[in-house]
């Protein structure tokens, strides 16, 4: 169990609840979130009380595996992390938070003890840290060190959006979501679990916005994407894909949960009425299923992606508003789709001289003088 301090009045919930006041919290609250590693109850409580006082969320925990799915699902802004802890070696724990995708961005603060060696500090920093704190804490250093790496992870966070999301919906981009959902399959190999990749697509947005104009039809993008991304949990993943596609990665789930989400969107999507005061007008979406058991398949990205393809088009050839699971295809009946209409990427792509400025290499030996041209 972990502890959850600084949300609700200081009160201590359950392993389950504060799960969920976290989550609460963090959409109402853009105050820094502080997770503190740490066996030592003393010195946790110190530094949740010195934190709280500041202004700062804090929540802790003194188990390493817990502090790995705290960060990963909640992303604090700044991890105190004690050399102290004896369930990981503090160093290994840094180490395997950066090599994750939704931790390695995550500053790791080491308090370790009053004299730390030359060798001890190298090791912290070469594990991924971004500062050394000593023991006994000091109230100044430590607040000053991390108004520091907050500033500078503030900084990171700026330039990371303006490369990762989609600056219409705030969604990730296309880059993006493939690195992510690159990472979570392979989670779902390592855990045993299961991913469903739903890619869902409005119906005639082509129509929509020759008959409405682009800024309308851009509403209805942003209306479809802020749905998919409040109908999810925390852990799922959405992005734009295309201008009217959109994908959603459900992690940890089953096909009949998948299926029954997709429904839900579709319909709460064709009830909203866009114009609602002067012109009501309704649209649809159609949704493409494909499914990775983390136990059996080998599949990646690019593989889930082309099958939810094939479903997002079957979909669409029946009708509109509609909902297709590659799993329940026929698989020597499926239709061929153009290259241009598909949103999986190329596995491999020819290589060509497009971005390529340079000098052509040549077998013969070239004389330094231009040649003069009668």
């Amino acid at each position: 169990m972990y502890r959850l301090t600084g949300l609700q009045d200081g009160a201590q919930d359950t392993r389950e609840e504060a799960t969920m006041s976290i989550h609460q919290d963090l959409e109402r609250d853009g105050a820094a979130l502080i997770m503190i590693v740490s066996e030592a109850e003393d010195l946790t409580e110190s530094v949740t009380d010195l934190l709280q006082t500041t202004g700062y969320r804090t929540v802790s925990t003194a188990d390493a595996t817990t502090a790995v799915s705290i960060s990963e699902k909640y992303r604090p802004n700044a991890i105190l992390l004690d050399a102290g802890i004896s369930n990981m070696n503090a160093a290994k724990l840094c180490k395997e938070l950066k090599t994750r995708f939704a931790t390695e961005d995550n500053p790791v603060l080491f308090l370790t003890a009053p004299d730390p060696t030359e060798e001890t500090i190298t090791g912290y920093y070469e594990a991924g840290g971004h500062d050394v704190i000593p023991k006994p804490i000091s109230k100044a250093i430590l607040l000053a060190r991390l108004q520091v790496v907050l500033r500078e992870q503030s900084l990171r966070e700026a330039y990371r959006k303006l490369a990762t999301q989609d600056p219409h919906t705030g969604l990730d981009n296309r880059r993006q979501f493939f690195l992510q959902l690159s990472d979570a399959i392979t989670a779902a190999k390592r855990d045993h679990t299961e991913i469903v990749l739903a890619l869902g697509d409005l119906d005639k947005l082509t129509r929509i916005n020759a008959k409405y104009g682009h800024d309308f039809g851009d509403e209805v993008i942003l209306t479809f994407a802020r749905l998919l991304k409040r109908f999810v949990s925390p852990d799922c993943i959405v992005g734009r894909i295309t201008d009217d596609a959109i994908a959603v990665a459900l992690r940890n789930t089953t096909e009949a949960k998948a299926l029954t989400f997709c429904e839900r969107i579709g319909q709460t999507f064709a009830a909203v009425a866009f114009d609602a005061d002067s012109d009501p007008k309704h649209f649809t979406a159609s949704f493409g299923l494909a499914r990775l058991d983390g136990a059996s398949s080998n599949d990646d990205g690019d593989d889930l992606m082309n099958q939810a393809d094939i479903a997002l088009f079957e979909a669409k050839r029946v009708g509109h508003g509609r909902i297709c699971a590659y799993w329940k295809l026929d698989p020597d009946a499926l239709s061929a789709i153009d290259q241009d209409k598909r949103h999986a990427r190329h596995s491999s792509r020819e290589t060509t001289n497009r971005a390529y400025v340079g000098v052509e290499e040549t077998s013969e030996p070239t004389d330094s003088t231009p040649s003069q041209q009668p």
